[in-house]
């Protein structure tokens, strides 16, 4: 086999194109990356199929063969060639280092964010900073996901000239709870950008302000206000449930206790009296109760809802809990 390969390998410079093609593919078939070197002739060939071939070849053995293969590709001419390259940093590793860094100073965008993904791999604190100080906006934007990004450059991030940059920056500082000035997040807040998310880290880590920002909460951060309850609420205590009580925003709270147990039900009982929240709401918190019409307590207020409500809607549901008590009695 060795012989085949070496003779495939004399073959590709061969003058008839014919032998050339039969030894690429034999090269090929014997899937050996101790060839890759003679390939790279076939990175300037002037008929576009064997650069072709010999791309595929990088792309089948560069990582095999280490750093030194793809830096052949980095440093070639075309463009092609050296996305090509790019594209094999992130394979590469730690081992790769050196050549994404230098890959951030090419011409080409492209090559710039594949070495900018590549870094993200490497966990020193230089590294971060290159990426979030970097002309490209595209590279500044991978910077933000960085694991050692500094919160110095995270905090100059959201005032970015690109809004992608600060919309990433702003998630980076919502996912891992980075503490910034509160005045800083504004500008997201008018813009209408992750105004729930924002929201709950001031609730996590300012509740004493939180009523100075939840007037930026609109209608349609309904069921994404509800979602973000029914996953972080722990009690009717949770700070920003409170203050999304306080301000009126009640409907979230409202399909929030519909999942809770009798340890909610005065916050139940105070939205279903409360004529602020939307009729449907507080006939689902009455209907919920079904199962729970035995408890006296339950039957009770449905009795003196029934009574002082003009709702044909909750009057109703008070009647089909007096129904369900008197069906559940022993």
């Amino acid at each position: 086999m060795a012989n085949d390969i070496g003779r495939a390998m004399a073959r590709l410079k061969h003058r008839d194109i014919r032998t050339r093609r039969r030894a690429v593919r034999t090269l090929f078939e014997h899937d050996d990356a101790s060839v890759l070197e003679a390939f790279k002739p076939l990175l300037d060939d002037e008929d576009g199929w064997f650069v072709s071939k010999a791309l595929d070849a990088y792309r089948q053995w560069g990582v095999h063969a280490g750093p030194e293969a793809v830096a052949t590709l980095l440093a070639h001419r075309s463009l092609e060639v050296r996305r090509a390259g790019a594209n094999l940093l992130v394979s590469l590793g730690a081992s790769g280092k050196a050549l994404a860094l230098s890959a951030l100073n090419d011409d080409d965008g492209v090559v710039q964010k594949k070495a900018a993904r590549a870094l993200l791999l490497c966990e020193e604190s230089e590294v971060a900073e290159q990426l979030a100080t970097h002309a490209n906006d595209a590279v500044r934007l991978l910077g933000m996901k960085h694991p050692s990004l500094s919160q110095e450059h995270l905090k100059s991030a959201l005032k970015d000239t690109n809004d992608g940059v600060r919309s990433a920056a702003l998630d980076t500082v919502l996912r891992h709870g980075v503490h910034v000035d509160l005045e800083a997040l504004l500008p997201f807040l008018q813009a209408n950008l992750q105004t729930v998310n924002i929201l709950a880290w001031v609730g996590q880590h300012a509740p004493e302000r939180l009523a100075e920002f939840t007037p930026h909460l609109k209608r349609q951060h309904l069921k994404s206000l509800s979602d973000y309850l029914r996953e972080h609420a722990a009690s009717s205590e949770d700070a920003f449930l409170s203050s999304l009580m306080q301000s009126g925003m009640l409907e979230p709270v409202a399909r929030w206790v519909l999942r809770q147990g009798a340890s909610e039900d005065e916050l139940r009982w105070q939205l279903i009296n409360d004529e602020r929240l939307d009729i449907i709401e507080r006939s689902k918190l009455l209907e919920r109760l079904i199962g729970r019409a035995h408890e006296p307590n339950v039957l009770e207020r449905a009795m003196a809802l029934m009574t002082s409500t003009d709702e044909e809607l909750l009057k109703v549901a008070c009647e089909n809990l007096s129904t369900a008590a008197s069906e559940l009695s022993p």
